[in-house]
C-alpha cells in the first residue's frame, strides 16, 4: 500500500469504549429510579430501557419518560429526575480514551498525517465527548452528521471531511467500529475502511454485513497501515 495522507476516525467505540460507558450509566440510572420508588426489578427495567433507546435513538431526551410509559406506569418527575442525575453523574466516569488513543493520534500528527473525525449524531453532544476525552485540539477537522443536516452518518459528511483536509478518498483511511454504518459509508465513499474490532464486532459477522478493507484489534495498529 502506498503511503496515506489522512486518517478519519469515528468516535464511539473508536476513540473510547462507548459500550462500557453507556451500559454502566444506564444501569446506575435504573438503580437510582428504583431507589426513588420505581416498582420494578433491575433486570427487566434495564432491558426495557435498552429497547427504548433503540426505539428513540441515543440522542433523545425522552428515554426515561418513555420507559415509564412502556412499563405502564404514570409519569413521575422525581423518578425521572433521579435517573437523569444518576446517568449524568456516572457517564463522565467512563468517558475515557483507550490507552493507545492519544499516543496513536499524536504519532500520526507528528508524522504529517492529516487527521479528521466524523460521526453521526448531534454536533454539541459529540463535541462534548471530544472535549471530555481531551481530543478536541488533535484533529484538523471534525464533521458531525448534524453539520450536513442529517441524523445519520452518510457520504455527504465524509465528503466534507475530505474537502476540509484537502485529500482524495484514495489517500484516506477511515477507522470505524460499526460495520452497518461507518464501514458501509466508508466503502460507499471510496475510502479505505478499517474496522476496529471492539466487543461484539468480531463474533457477529453475518455475510451480508459490509466488509472492511482491513480489521484491527487496537487503534495503534493503524500506524502499520499508513505506509
Amino acid at each position: 500500500m502506498s503511503a496515506k495522507k489522512a486518517v478519519v476516525f469515528g468516535i464511539d467505540g473508536v476513540l473510547f469504549d462507548a459500550s462500557i460507558q453507556t451500559s454502566n450509566a444506564r444501569l446506575r440510572a435504573v438503580k437510582a429510579m428504583i431507589e426513588a420508588g420505581l416498582p420494578v426489578d433491575v433486570e427487566s427495567c434495564y432491558r426495557t430501557l435498552e429497547d427504548v433507546v433503540n426505539e428513540l435513538g441515543p440522542d433523545s431526551t425522552r428515554h426515561f419518560d418513555r420507559l415509564l410509559e412502556r412499563l405502564g406506569l404514570p409519569w413521575s418527575p422525581n423518578i425521572i429526575a433521579a435517573g437523569v442525575v444518576a446517568y449524568r453523574e456516572t457517564s463522565p466516569v467512563y468517558l475515557k480514551p483507550y490507552p493507545d488513543t492519544i499516543p496513536t493520534i499524536v504519532k500520526l500528527r507528528d508524522g504529517g498525517v492529516k487527521l479528521g473525525c466524523c460521526a453521526a449524531g448531534k454536533s454539541v453532544k459529540q463535541w462534548q465527548k471530544l472535549i471530555s476525552l481531551g481530543l478536541q485540539h488533535l484533529f484538523h477537522t471534525v464533521v458531525i452528521s448534524q453539520d450536513v443536516g442529517t441524523d445519520q452518518l452518510g457520504t455527504q459528511a465524509i465528503k466534507r471531511v475530505l474537502e476540509s483536509l484537502g485529500v482524495a478518498s484514495s489517500e484516506t483511511l477511515f477507522v470505524g467500529a460499526s460495520r452497518q454504518t461507518e464501514i458501509q459509508v466508508a466503502n460507499q465513499s471510496g475510502i479505505i475502511s478499517v474496522l476496529l474490532a471492539s466487543r461484539g464486532s468480531k463474533s457477529d459477522k453475518p455475510a451480508e454485513l459490509p466488509k472492511p478493507n482491513f480489521e484491527i484489534n487496537r487503534l495503534s495498529e493503524i500506524l502499520s497501515l499508513i505506509t
